[in-house]
C-alpha cells in the first residue's frame, strides 16, 4: 500500500508531465499506425488530438487529409491539404494529394496547377512528367500527354509504365500498330506485366481477334487474379462477342471487387442495352459518367441507348460531348445523324 503514491505520481506524470510538444507528436505517430492499418476514423481523431496541441503542424493536416480521402472524403482532404500547403507552400506530399483529390472529384485543371508547382519546385523528376501525362490523358489533351510521358521517359529512360502509358494514348488515337510496338518494347522489360497484356487484349479486340484478346486478357488474370478492372475488360471482350450471360458475370464480379469501377458501370449499361433495356441503360452509362475516372467512349454509348428510345435529340447531345472529348465513335455519329 505504501506504494501507491509512487504510482499514482509516475502515472499522473506519463500523461500530465508531457509537453506539449510531444503529446502533439505521440498523437500524430499514434494517427499513422491508426492509418497503416486502415483504421481511418480513429486516426483522424489521433491527429485532430494532435491539431489540438499544434495548429499549425502541417504533417499532420497532410496526413489527416490522407484519412480523409480514404475514408471517401475529398473535399474535407481538400481542405486539410489547403492548410498544410498554406504553412509550407511547397511541402511537396501535400501538393501531390492534393493533386490527387481534385483528380477524384473531377477537377483536372486544379490538378494539373498542382503538378505544375511541384514541376517548378523539382524540374528534373522523371514522376512528375509522368504524373502531368496522366492528369492529361484523363482530360482527353492527349499530344500533351504524349509531350509529357516522352520527358518522363527521357529522365527515366526504359521504365515499361511509361510506355504502357504512351501505348495506350496511341491506342485511344487508333495507332494500333504503334500502341502495339511499345507494348512489345514494354514486355521485354517487364515479361510478366499484366496491364501490357490487358491492353494487347483490347488492340486485338479492336481488330475483331477475339480469341486473341480473350487469350491476352487471360494472361493479365493469370498474373493478377480478380483484379477488378481486367475482369471488366473481359466482360467487355464478350459483350463484342454477343456472349451476354459471360459478360455480365465479369462485369458484376467487377462491381463487387470494387464499386466504384466507372468502367464496369459502363460495360454494363451496353449489357443492358444489349438486352434492350436503354432505360436501364442510360442510368447506368450516366452514374458511369458521374464517377469522374475518364471512361472512354460512354457518350458514344449514351448516345446510342437514347436513340434506340426514340430521342435522337438527346442523343445528338451526347454524341456532341463525346466528340469534344475526342470520342472517334462519337464524332461520326456526329457527323452522319446530326444537325
Amino acid at each position: 500500500m505504501k506504494k501507491l503514491p509512487f504510482l499514482f505520481v509516475f502515472f499522473f506524470c506519463l500523461t500530465g508531465c508531457e509537453s506539449s510538444e510531444e503529446r502533439t507528436q505521440r498523437f500524430f505517430h499514434m494517427g499513422n499506425k491508426a492509418l497503416s492499418d486502415g483504421a481511418l476514423d480513429q486516426a483522424i481523431e489521433f491527429y485532430n488530438q494532435s491539431l489540438k496541441e499544434t495548429p499549425n503542424y502541417a504533417a499532420a493536416l497532410n496526413n489527416r487529409g490522407v484519412a480523409r480521402i480514404e475514408s471517401n472524403h475529398p473535399y474535407e482532404a481538400i481542405l486539410d491539404y489547403n492548410a498544410a500547403i498554406k504553412i509550407e507552400p511547397e511541402y511537396l506530399d501535400a501538393l501531390f494529394n492534393r493533386a490527387y483529390a481534385y483528380e477524384e472529384i473531377g477537377q483536372f485543371k486544379n490538378a494539373l496547377k498542382d503538378v505544375n508547382s511541384i514541376q517548378d519546385i523539382r524540374p528534373d523528376s522523371a514522376f512528375v512528367y509522368f504524373y502531368k501525362g496522366l492528369v492529361h490523358t484523363k482530360m482527353r489533351d492527349y499530344e500533351d500527354a504524349l509531350i509529357n510521358f516522352n520527358i518522363a521517359d527521357s529522365l527515366n529512360p526504359s521504365n515499361p509504365e511509361t510506355m504502357i502509358n504512351m501505348a495506350t494514348i496511341y491506342y485511344f488515337q487508333q495507332k494500333y500498330e504503334t500502341a502495339e510496338g511499345l507494348v512489345g518494347e514494354a514486355l521485354t522489360l517487364s515479361s510478366e506485366d499484366a496491364n501490357a497484356f490487358s491492353l494487347l487484349s483490347l488492340i486485338e479486340l479492336q481488330r475483331e481477334n477475339y480469341a486473341s484478346a480473350l487469350a491476352e486478357i487471360n494472361r493479365a488474370l493469370d498474373v493478377v487474379p480478380g483484379e477488378p478492372y481486367f475482369l471488366n475488360n473481359r466482360g467487355f471482350i464478350y459483350l463484342e462477342m454477343d456472349s451476354l450471360d459471360a459478360a455480365i458475370e465479369d462485369i458484376n464480379r467487377s462491381i463487387v471487387i470494387n464499386p466504384k469501377n466507372g468502367w464496369a458501370y459502363r460495360n454494363k449499361g451496353i449489357y443492358l442495352s444489349k438486352k434492350g433495356d436503354d432505360s436501364g441503360a442510360i442510368r447506368l452509362l450516366n452514374r458511369a459518367i458521374q464517377s469522374n475516372e475518364f471512361i472512354d467512349e460512354v457518350y458514344f454509348y449514351l448516345g446510342d441507348a437514347h436513340e434506340n428510345m426514340g430521342d435522337l435529340s438527346s442523343a445528338c447531345e451526347s454524341w456532341k460531348k463525346g466528340a469534344e472529348l475526342n470520342e472517334h465513335s462519337s464524332q461520326r455519329k456526329v457527323d452522319q445523324k446530326c444537325d
